[in-house]
């Protein structure tokens, strides 16, 4: 079995359909079911054409008659030469009718010039409409797959699929069926010529095509296998290519610019791999058949100018037979091209296919909108169970229930991995619960519309995503009819989320280009144009994901600042690791292995002195590291005895530098009086030595949890280290 080194493992079933180690079995399946690519499927998009193409064919037909005929004209010249030397005609009538020939001649070129030139552009303008549709349709098809359909496909491999599997689609559509078409028909009106003119002699030159017929079985079976290698390798190149440009700061500051080009370079080795085989098979290939075609030639020539030297033939007669073999040998040849790249199309097209043919896996959306009460918002969590499609042994949520008041402001807490982004993920309904039902405002969130549930949820995330496109664009992308919405309206969100007075001092305004990812703008800018897109729309749901935890001091007050005033009136759900978000929270969840292990308000979870009260110890124990403490990290043990907090090590260095901080007095708020007796007295019998730390005035820190990208992982803290580096 071929296969490509590096990367994921490819292999190809008996279709050559490109599979992955990694694709779920119902997809094989289906695919083997429905992708049935093949030459016809390929024609076949050209049916919107199908006018267009006629006429493009007419038009082949003509210039193809055009082009027969003149050999025959040409052996007409031949014989009055030599009619004229062997009867001794006046030399004005022979040149009377060699003009007359020539005239004749010059005619039909001229006219299958102009129905040559009418065929190329007929066909090439309707290939160009199909393969726009084609491109759509794909772009359409991927984008409305399910979210767990892009966590197992690589993008570079969609892009190639996009472009390079499409583009060799367009090239058969284009070029290689028009010169098909055209050599088809010149070979069959030559073949019918040559009978007519010499059935035997047209009877020896087709005795070799039995030879050339199991060459090109041989090859077109070589260079299909070939080809779909050498795409797959191609996507994998494409996706090396991807990842090193899109993290090309991560590559700069690790100085790996050479051990990035070699990856590459090794991914490339594949492409070129299969490349050369092609060639090599394509080599064998055309140099058997020129020497069984220029042999045949050659041996018919000497047999037919036998037959004028016995008189069986006249000399024109064997010049036109000659001229039509030529062309029929050349167009078969060129039939032979054309078909190695029609083998290559297909050969695409059934990637192509395969997608087109792929039906998402989660159910599509209901109709409902759900109503609610009092504004709206409400979320509840039944018994959810969920584990994501490219992990499903990895049980992420494991019987959770959740209920969010309309109107609420709810605070998510917990170490990293413990399913709380895939909570926000699946409001979103970027995935569907394998067990248990979530809700929004008492509708089951598969049942209610896309649109509308979108609209109503908004998430505000740690590194925003914007388009290359304007700040106009991006603050009204979660809107369905952007072009409606007037400037005073995006002006009103932008004010609330403290937008408007950095967009109107660049000297484009609200048109500006924000480059790609968002590169020209800040990363407090670019938050801030997250948070008035998120609430253009007026949702009734805010998800706030760790918002302000890759920010400085200055951005985070200003985007704190953008938050609090835009979470009137709407339910809150955040993921936060600060405790003055949590604080602020009316009721605050736990989340540890998939469900909740205590909830509360601030106050009331601290005085329990469980799970919360040690991700808040742990928070003040690493006070004096702000940039890296947080309620999920793991720091120091330390202990409150006798309403005095304690810690393992030696006395504190900074510790007269963190009496000094504006925040120094939130620790007295937080683990004053029974709060942290109670703390104290639920773990001060973990540690058999300690020491005083003095007083508890301790800045809290800056914090960050999970990526937001729809999984939870283990990393995040360190990861959000190097990201802010």
């Amino acid at each position: 079995m071929f296969g490509g080194g590096g990367g994921r493992r490819r292999i190809l079933n008996k279709d050559y359909t490109l599979l992955r180690d990694d694709q779920d079995p119902d997809d094989v399946e289906e695919s083997n079911k429905k992708s049935g690519a093949s030459a016809w499927r390929l024609v076949g998009l050209a049916k919107e054409q199908a006018f267009v193409i006629f006429l493009a064919t007419v038009a082949l037909f003509i210039g193809s008659l055009a082009t027969v005929a003149v050999p025959k004209l040409a052996g007409d010249l031949i014989d009055i030469c030599i009619q004229f030397d062997q009867r001794g005609e006046s030399g004005a009538e022979a040149e009377k009718q060699l003009n007359q020939k020539l005239l004749q001649i010059i005619g039909i070129l001229a006219v299958g010039a102009v129905f040559t030139g009418i065929r190329s552009w007929l066909f090439n303008a309707s290939a160009e409409r199909v393969m726009w549709r084609l491109r759509s349709r794909l772009f359409e098809h991927i984008i409305h797959q399910e979210v767990g359909f892009f966590d197992r496909v690589r993008t570079g491999e969609l892009m190639n699929r996009l472009s390079e599997d499409t583009r060799l689609m367009k090239s058969a559509g284009t070029t290689s069926i028009s010169i098909a078409l055209r050599s088809t028909v010149v070979a069959i009106f030559g073949l019918i010529l040559m009978f007519m003119t010499s059935p035997l002699l047209s009877a020896l030159t087709l005795a070799c095509l039995p030879l050339l017929l199991i060459s090109f079985r041989v090859f077109s079976k070589l260079n299909m296998r070939y080809t779909a290698e050498q795409l797959t390798a191609s996507a994998q190149a494409a996706n090396v290519a991807e990842e090193c440009f899109g993290s090309i700061r991560t590559v700069r500051s690790f100085a790996k610019e050479k051990a990035s080009t070699d990856r590459y370079g090794g991914a490339q080795d594949q492409v070129v791999k299969w490349g050369l085989f092609s060639a090599r098979a394509s080599g064998f290939f055309f140099g058997f058949n020129s020497v069984v075609g220029t042999g045949s030639i050659v041996f018919v020539l000497w047999f037919g100018a036998r037959q004028v030297v016995e008189g069986k033939l006249s000399a024109g007669e064997l010049s036109s037979f000659v001229i039509y073999a030529l062309y029929v040998g050349s167009n078969v040849g060129s039939l032979a091209s054309v078909i190695s790249n029609l083998i290559q199309a297909v050969g695409a097209s059934r990637r192509v296919f395969e997608l087109l043919d792929r039906e998402p896996k989660q159910p599509p959306a209901g109709e409902a909108t759900p109503k609610g009460s009092q504004g709206g918002g409400e979320v509840i969590f039944e018994n959810v169970w969920f584990a994501y499609p490219s992990r499903p042994d990895v049980q992420v949520l494991q019987g959770l229930n959740l209920h969010v008041k309309s109107g609420q402001k709810f605070a998510l807490v917990g170490a990293s991995g413990g399913g709380k982004s895939t909570i926000v993920s699946l409001i979103q309904r970027f995935y569907d619960p394998q067990r248990g039902v979530v809700l929004v405002d008492g509708v089951p969130v598969p049942h209610i519309q896309h649109a509308w549930l979108h609209s109503q949820v908004s998430i505000v995330s740690q590194e925003p995503v914007l388009f290359a496109e304007s700040i106009m664009y991006n603050i009204t992308f979660g809107v369905q009819d952007p072009e409606s919405v007037p400037l005073a309206q995006v002006e009103w969100a932008a004010m609330l989320a403290n937008a408007h007075e950095f967009i109107s001092a660049f000297p484009q305004g609200y048109r500006t280009k924000v480059g790609e990812r968002g590169i020209r703008l800040s990363g407090g800018q670019k938050q801030r144009v997250a948070i008035a897109r998120a609430i253009l729309t007026k949702p009734r749901i805010l998800l706030l994901d760790e918002a302000t935890s890759a920010l400085d001091a200055e951005s985070e007050a200003l985007v704190q600042e953008a938050l609090e005033r835009v979470e009137a009136g709407r339910t809150v759900l955040v993921i936060a690791h600060r405790l003055s978000t949590v604080k602020t929270a009316q009721q605050v969840a736990v989340i540890e292995g998939g469900v909740v292990a205590e909830q509360g308000t601030h106050q009331e979870l601290l005085t329990k002195g469980g799970a919360y009260a040690v991700l808040v110890r742990r928070q003040l124990q690493s006070g004096s590291h702000e940039s890296t403490g947080s309620l999920a990290s793991i720091g120091e043990e330390a202990v409150v005895e006798n309403g005095v907090l304690q810690r393992l090590g030696s006395e504190d260095p900074n510790a007269d530098l963190m009496k000094r901080t504006n925040t120094g007095a939130l620790v007295d708020d937080l683990m004053g009086g029974l709060v942290a007796e109670s703390v104290g007295r639920a773990y001060s019998g973990r540690l058999n030595r300690q020491q005083r730390w003095g007083p508890a005035k301790q800045s809290v820190p800056q914090v960050q949890e999970e990526n937001g990208e729809g999984e939870d992982t283990e990393e995040e803290h360190d990861n959000g280290r190097e990201h802010r580096h």
